[in-house]
């Protein structure tokens, strides 16, 4: 009787400790590895510098705004830190229009370049409603510092369902592209 009530026990407390939470998912902002720097043919053109995003946005969770309030993806979560992510899917996204391209990387010294790319985010999210924002303001510069070109940007879109991140995902995705077709029309 007493081992009977022992494996009662012992299994109520197994039971007890599986979890029901979903495991993590990780994303990206481009098609190309965090990890790998896209192949070049020639030399880098543009080098995107580390991009400058709100403490709100400092988290790895994706980040969505409901009324006031921030709400964070308990499972859905940025492969890397935003500031990197998207440098990495801008310059991805330079490479494939045709202008050699690399992303900010912590632990790589930039190339040699003729341009560089300075964003700063101030809304990367979606909201409740259903509409996905991208808004700051991007910059080309000469590595010496000279501006060529420097614009404010505002990007929207819509049909995102609540909870569905990546949908999400798939919505800023496509607003990275579309700031990075702006950013190359500025590039000389």
């Amino acid at each position: 009787m007493r081992l009977m009530i022992l494996l009662t026990l012992c299994a109520g407390v197994l039971l007890g400790c599986a979890t029901t939470e979903p495991l993590p998912t990780f994303f990206i902002l481009s098609r190309v590895s965090p990890t790998k720097r896209t192949h070049l043919s020639g030399p880098v053109r543009v080098f995107v510098r580390r991009v400058e995003v709100p403490a709100y946005l400092s988290r790895r969770n994706v980040a969505s705004m409901h009324g006031q309030e921030i709400r964070y993806a308990p499972a859905a979560l940025w492969a890397l830190p935003l500031d990197q992510t998207i440098a990495i899917g801008v310059a991805a996204n330079l490479t494939q229009i045709g202008i050699p391209a690399v992303g900010f990387q912590p632990m790589e010294t930039p190339p040699p370049h003729q341009y560089e790319v300075v964003i700063r985010i101030t809304h990367f999210e979606g909201h409740e409603n259903g509409d996905v924002f991208l808004a700051g303001n991007w910059r080309v510069t000469r590595p010496n510092g000279d501006t060529v070109a420097s614009r404010p940007v505002s990007i929207h879109r819509s049909g995102w369902e609540p909870g569905r991140y990546a949908q999400l995902v798939t919505l800023l995705s496509d607003a990275v592209t579309e700031l990075s077709k702006r950013i190359a029309a500025a590039v000389p």
